[in-house]
């Protein structure tokens, strides 16, 4: 489950000051952008940022989606490349 995974990745972060990656793939239509998004704002409410990040990188989708999405089968909209996300994590919050 994407909270489980987001939670595990946040704790091990925290508790063993490790570097932590989520990869989140799928099929056309699938559910990688709601995944993502849910993943962004748990992160978000569990390390107390205030900063609304979860926001900022939704408000850049679109920009970078109007560079290469085609009608498919399963999607209107699809992507025709990947998405790559960093979010950095300090004492005080996290930023992309």
């Amino acid at each position: 489950h994407v909270y489980s995974v987001a939670n595990t990745a946040y704790r091990d972060l925290v508790s063993h000051s490790l570097s932590q990656s989520i990869v989140i793939s799928g099929e056309s239509g699938a559910g990688k952008t709601e995944c993502t998004k849910q993943a962004l704002q748990f992160l978000a409410e569990i390390a107390e940022s205030n900063e609304n990040i979860e926001q900022m990188i939704l408000m850049a989708n679109p920009v970078l989606e109007a560079f290469g999405n085609a009608k498919t089968v399963r999607n209107n909209n699809s992507s025709r490349f990947g998405k790559y996300l960093e979010v950095f994590f300090n004492q005080r919050c996290c930023r992309a």
